[in-house]
């Protein structure tokens, strides 16, 4: 049998702002990548509603807790997957609904399961940080991995994707449990992430903050950051990231 590869996006969709010129460049560019599994961030009740019909051969997560429609969430190919179960961990973020989404799914006519996460860091920005200087991001990332141990089964191939918002210190602590970033596995620099033109009047930074980690049977085939503009907009203030895996024998 042969090693199933399997295409991941991860995308902040920016809840709605500007979203009435962004929604036809979003929609293009879900249907021209259609990626299998689709990690968003910042989204909203309006947004999914779009991403429903897009998505039109994915599933995802459906839960009461709101964080689900109006933080995050993930979509998975309905011919590839099933969702077995999912939760949402609490990292103990200001931000009253986001959580460390994640589902394991079960491959449709394959043993085994992927257990895939979807997670929003704290902005650089916030008021707190911008007066003491303090990240709330380092203690997020300490109890993501922290948390990830306890819900992985053993062997189990693993994605955590999203806004870091931090090039440094969330990927290097996920890689003290053995997450490897797609580019750096690949022996790539990462493009930056944001902000994206001509949404994001952020110009003063310019930052490679929107990850996709995997450990475990997990080998990145390709990555890219592709800079998509369709009816004179990008679909974000961040640009995409997208990575190609092959899921290959534990063995």
């Amino acid at each position: 049998m042969s090693a199933p590869r399997l295409s991941v996006l991860t995308l902040n969709l920016w809840n709605t702002e500007r979203w009435e010129a962004r929604e036809r460049t979003v929609g293009k560019f879900l249907r021209t990548f259609d990626p299998d599994i689709c990690c968003f961030q910042e989204l909203r009740s309006p947004t999914v509603a779009f991403l429903d019909r897009v998505l039109a051969g994915h599933d995802r997560v459906r839960d009461p807790f709101r964080g689900w429609t109006e933080e995050g969430n993930l979509y998975f190919r309905r011919e590839l997957f099933e969702e077995l179960e999912h939760g949402a961990v609490d990292l103990e973020m200001p931000e009253a609904d986001r959580r460390l989404f994640w589902a394991r799914l079960g491959l449709r006519g394959r043993p085994g399961s992927l257990l895939v996460g979807t997670v929003h860091l704290t902005h650089q920005e916030n008021a707190d940080e911008l007066a003491t200087g303090a990240s709330y991001r380092h203690g997020e990332a300490l109890r993501m991995a922290e948390a990830i141990p306890r819900i992985a089964r053993e062997g189990e191939p693993c994605l955590v994707c999203g806004d870091f918002n931090d090039p440094l210190h969330p990927a290097r602590i996920l890689a003290g449990i053995g997450f490897v970033e797609a580019f750096y596995a690949l022996g790539l620099v990462p493009p930056p992430t944001f902000p994206s033109q001509p949404c994001s009047e952020e110009i003063y930074l310019n930052e490679s903050i929107d990850k996709i980690m995997a450990r475990g049977p997990l080998v990145p085939i390709l990555a890219s950051v592709p800079n998509y503009m369709a009816h004179g907009s990008s679909c974000s203030d961040h640009w995409p990231v997208l990575a190609v895996y092959e899921l290959r024998s534990p063995s």
